[in-house]
């Protein structure tokens, strides 16, 4: 790295104060050395004849006459590339997506089809019954040893682990096609959609392209939410009818 107080690479008079130039490579004088064009013959002007002045001859060195600064000029350092700018971006045609960011988007799909098949009916019973035989504490957590309630819960801690452990495997395999930035896989562990919209923005800032995941991410979404809430609606519809049955009629 050059000292931005240097001057940049030019040519420049020779610093012994000779006759001729010498080219300057940033850090310190080369041995590439040229005279300076002789200066032309003045011409005798005619007596009583007006002297047109005559404009002297800038050498030339090499097809581009490249203009150079003053010795000792400032010499800003260079700025670095603003982000998604050229320097940032991946060859063309750089596959966007992975097998990984897939299945990160489906996998929440898992952890609510199971409600579906879940028999809360006989939940909500065996939670309302009091056994005379059973202690207090085993009345108090029988509701959480039920069978598909366990198995709900698990499967919640296990869709989320192994969804942070696919955010991993889908950066890692970016960073190997060339993309210098990469949304970092722990944003996983807040949501994982979160990962996908951020992972999505990122690689199309270098790519172009590759924003698709983050909308189907987002249509799945939603559709689980309308799943969720309507069989929230029909399990509170029927809780409700299964109280008003349970009270005596007198």
């Amino acid at each position: 790295m050059t000292d931005p107080q240097l001057p940049p690479p030019g040519w420049y008079p020779e610093p012994s104060g000779a006759e001729g130039q010498r080219w300057w490579d940033g850090t310190r004088w080369t041995d590439y050395a040229t005279p300076l064009a002789p200066p032309p013959q003045p011409v005798q002007p005619q007596y009583g004849a007006y002297a047109q002045p005559q404009p002297q001859p800038q050498p030339q060195y090499g097809a581009y006459a490249q203009q150079q600064p003053q010795y000792g000029a400032y010499a800003s350092p260079q700025q670095p590339a603003p982000y998604g700018s050229a320097s940032q971006t991946v060859a063309a045609g750089t596959p966007t997506d992975t097998v990984w960011i897939w299945l990160i988007i489906f996998l929440p799909l898992l952890g609510v089809l199971p409600l579906f098949f879940w028999n809360w009916r006989g939940y909500f019973e065996r939670s309302i019954s009091l056994d005379p035989s059973m202690s207090t504490m085993e009345q108090a957590l029988g509701p959480y040893t039920d069978p598909w309630y366990l198995v709900l819960s698990v499967l919640g801690y296990v869709l989320y682990g192994v969804a942070v452990w696919f955010a991993y495997l889908d950066r890692a395999t970016l960073a190997r096609r060339g993309f210098g930035r990469t949304f970092h896989w722990a944003w996983a562990f807040l949501s994982s959609l979160v990962y996908v919209i951020g992972r999505s923005v990122v690689v199309k800032r270098q790519a172009g392209r590759g924003s698709a995941p983050m909308w189907v991410a987002i249509a799945v979404s939603a559709v689980m939410i309308v799943l969720v809430v309507a069989w929230v609606f029909v399990m509170m519809a029927e809780v409700f009818r299964m109280v008003m049955e349970s009270v005596p009629t007198y």
